[in-house]
């Protein structure tokens, strides 16, 4: 039971952070003239891509943040704030936030960007798997199992786009967004409030 409550705490703020419902809005709307192939394309290229940097920084990051300086204080200072600005944007917009890079493109190289990077495995998943990896063991694998979960599901809802957004409508997806939101905002004042701790626990 307590593993499942740890796994969890990891894979519900990574869930919201990368938000494959928010995603799949986007998705339906700038592929809506794209073959099947093309969908298809666009797809694996969001998960594979969109995996591949997550995990790098998950394995890399914190020697990344070691070499330039960084406390993982700093970092999760950092992340904090740029998960509140998401979580305010999607509060407001009631979809993934602009600054996610949520720009129309007819590239189809689309999937690639902005789906893997800056939608998927943007600021706030970078610096949130990051701040996850700083755990004991158990927290890494749960981290990597997480990631793996969730982008098996942004395969799922892409590759079934036409269906999974006629199922549960624009409107719904966009309220769902803005619950995401308020849930992202409460942990990200989270991680600003334990690196404050952590900073004066050490001076």
């Amino acid at each position: 039971m307590n593993d499942i409550v740890e796994f969890l705490k990891v894979f519900i703020p990574l869930f919201i952070v990368i938000d494959p419902f928010g995603s799949l809005v986007l998705f339906t709307s700038m592929t809506y003239n794209f073959n099947e192939g093309e969908k298809m394309r666009a797809t694996k290229d969001a998960v594979v891509y969109g995996g591949i940097i997550l995990v790098m920084f998950a394995l890399a990051g914190q020697f990344i943040i070691y070499f330039f300086g960084i406390s993982i204080e700093a970092l999760e200072m950092a992340g904090g704030v740029i998960l509140l600005l998401m979580a305010v944007e999607m509060i407001m917009e009631g979809n993934r936030p602009k600054t996610s890079g949520s720009e129309v493109t007819t590239d189809l190289d689309i999937g690639i960007v902005p789906f893997a990077t800056p939608l998927l495995a943007g600021p706030g998943a970078i610096s949130l798997v990051i701040i996850l990896m700083k755990g004991p063991l158990i927290d890494k694998i749960f981290t990597f199992v997480s990631i793996g979960i969730i982008f098996l599901m942004v395969y799922i809802f892409f590759k079934e786009a036409s269906i999974v957004s006629k199922f549960i409508g624009n409107k719904a997806m966009k309220a769902v967004s803005r619950i995401f939101g308020l849930l992202l905002a409460g942990f990200a004042i989270q991680y600003f409030i334990d690196a404050v701790t952590a900073l004066f626990l050490v001076h």
